[in-house]
């Protein structure tokens, strides 16, 4: 597990001395702390690309999803802080709503005459 940490950390080769004398190795805040985090970035990229489908396929669900990621987005500083902003600014109101609606309900077409002709 701590294989590619290794070949790119140095500092993560062998154990480390402390100032009172014990010695400890860096594997073990390095696996129980990166490995979890590792998961969790993990889903929410996973998460992200579920929403980058369903918003491209205009799905009833995906102005949700992008709702909620949009509020989480908010904590990440700065980038992720102004792409959240940006987000809910635009799905949040009641008019954005009523056109993701819409568009959910034609299958992505803009306009009902494209739509009936299907």
């Amino acid at each position: 597990m701590m294989i590619f940490g290794r070949m790119f950390i140095p500092f993560m080769r062998g154990p480390m001395v402390w100032p009172l004398g014990s010695r400890w190795g860096w594997d073990f805040p390095f696996s129980v702390a990166l490995f979890p985090l590792g998961i969790f970035l993990g889903l929410f990229g996973v998460l992200h690309l579920v929403l980058a489908w369903g918003l491209f396929e205009r799905e009833p669900w995906a102005r949700f999803l992008g709702l909620a990621l949009g509020f989480l987005a908010l904590i990440r500083f700065p980038f992720g802080t102004a792409l959240g902003i940006y987000t809910l600014w635009v799905l949040l109101p009641e008019a954005s709503a009523s056109e993701y609606d819409r568009l959910a309900q034609n299958g992505g077409h803009v306009n009902s005459a494209a739509a009936s002709s299907h």
